[in-house]
């Protein structure tokens, strides 16, 4: 089943965003129970986790849509290790 998503980024300047921009999304994966899952395991803060978990999310899921595209030739292999790795905790 896919999660769908909306996405926003506001480009920020002090307190004010001076910048925007929204779009949807889906993904195969709960993004907010991984979230849950990983907040304190990885050793980064709140706030990088959550860039890390959503950035990965976002490029992994273009990536399987994608997989035959040659940019992600030589990448692919790569980060199914990665992803293990990740999985493991180590």
């Amino acid at each position: 089943m896919a999660h769908q998503y909306r996405i926003t980024v506001e480009k920020m300047v002090g307190n004010t965003a001076v910048q925007q921009m929204s779009f949807d999304t889906t993904n195969h994966d709960d993004i907010f129970a991984i979230l849950d899952k990983v907040d304190d395991r990885l050793g980064f803060s709140h706030e990088q986790t959550q860039g890390f978990i959503v950035g990965l999310k976002l490029f992994s899921e273009v990536m399987l849509a994608e997989r035959q595209h040659p940019l992600f030739g030589e990448f692919g292999p790569q980060l199914k290790l990665f992803m293990k790795k990740l999985k493991s905790g180590r």
